[in-house]
């Protein structure tokens, strides 16, 4: 089968402007498994842009050769707004600068329109149950009528994505190790940690019960389980595992981390049915799955600069050491700093650079911890 490109135009916003989203298409539409896969919302995040440029062509030799026996959707710079953001000679792309919200904010949670629209057809059967979801939730996008560019990404790229079985949003973050985001629903059925194992990911996290933020994943994720419990005796299942995957660091962009990765999804494509074939075995997951509430975030309380006295990846003990944030001013060597320590053993999988400038309220670091923190209970995990 061709591979099918197109794009999505999104409305002027200015008079001689007009923005448009790059699609590829692979497989033929409507098969399953069907994937969706989408880099660079926050569009100077581009690890997961790489991994599909080196990914593109294992599937096109894929097709040739008749393997792909799902539907896979690629969108490799899916936000044209933020590619556009060009400010004093550096790539801004993380906030919306009409409305300075975040990029990955504020997408569309489908639930209350897709009840109100399958409410009386739902029942026992599963199958059933996910068709008419999916059809409720498409129907659901059609009905919106956006007013601008913003609005039109949000709702032409959730209907690429909303009928998906597996959703992948990849990022990355300032200086981090590979990590990823999930449900607890996917914890259960093990189709996270199949993933995580296949990527190699330092620390996975998930939501209990699910996401809770309007997230690019946490969206196409809660449909499913907040249907499932607003129609107790209905059969819904958690149809769409999706997933943030961050990439390690923004500077972590090479040939040959994105050959790597584009050969562990390509794996990973190959378990899950997508593409026809046979997968190695599976790689040992390198940490259990761990709740979001038992992450350890570090926030600053005071001003200077930050210097870390470990690396991203590293697995690190209660009550050690993590940073120093230092007063610059401060005469009395060892007295001018202000050290933090972790508040949980885990993996520390982000953290600033040293030299940072530290504010109070400042993310400085995070901690992938097995159990929860009593303060942590209820957090979301993001500070924007």
């Amino acid at each position: 089968m061709a591979i099918h490109k197109s794009s999505i135009t999104l409305p002027s916003m200015t008079p001689g402007t007009q923005r448009s989203i790059p699609v590829l298409r692979f497989g033929k539409a409507g098969a399953r498994p069907k994937v969706y896969m989408q880099a660079a919302i926050h569009a100077n995040e581009m690890p997961g842009t790489m991994a599909m440029h080196h990914l593109m062509p294992l599937l096109a030799e894929a097709d040739k050769k008749g393997l792909i026996q799902g539907e896979i959707i690629l969108v490799p710079t899916v936000n044209p707004i933020g590619q556009a953001q060009l400010v004093g000679n550096s790539h801004a792309g993380r906030y919306n600068l009409l409305s300075y919200e975040n990029f990955n904010r504020n997408w569309i949670d489908l639930t209350d329109a897709a009840a109100e629209r399958v409410g009386k057809k739902l029942g026992a059967d599963a199958e059933a149950n996910v068709r008419t979801i999916r059809k409720a939730a498409q129907d659901s996008l059609k009905a919106l009528k956006p007013l601008n560019e913003l609005g039109t990404l949000r709702v032409e790229v959730q209907k690429l994505s909303c009928d998906a079985d597996f959703v992948l949003d990849l990022h990355c973050d300032i200086y981090a190790a590979l990590h990823l985001f999930g449900a607890k629903n996917d914890v259960a059925t093990g189709t996270l940690s199949t993933l995580a194992a296949d990527l190699g990911v330092e620390a996975t996290m998930y939501n209990d019960p699910y996401p809770k933020a309007l997230t690019f994943s946490g969206v196409n994720s809660v449909l499913w389980a907040r249907l499932a419990e607003q129609f107790p005796k209905a059969n819904i299942p958690q149809a769409c595992m999706s997933v943030t995957v961050e990439m390690r660091s923004q500077h972590d962009v090479s040939d040959a981390l994105g050959q790597s990765d584009a050969q562990n999804l390509y794996r990973w494509l190959v378990r899950q049915g997508v593409v026809g074939g046979q997968a190695a075995p599976l790689k040992k997951l390198k940490t259990a799955p761990a709740p979001m509430s038992g992450m350890d975030v570090g926030y600053s309380t005071c001003t200077g600069f930050l210097v870390f006295h470990v690396k991203p990846g590293a697995k690190v003990k209660k009550g050690q050491a993590i940073c120093d944030v230092i007063d610059p001013a401060n005469p009395n060597g060892p007295k001018g700093r202000t050290t933090f320590t972790s508040q949980t053993d885990g993996v520390l999988f982000s953290r600033r650079l040293d030299g940072y400038l530290s504010w109070p309220g400042q993310v400085m670091y995070r901690i992938s911890g097995p159990k929860p923190l009593p303060h942590r209970i209820g957090a979301t995990g993001l500070d924007d």
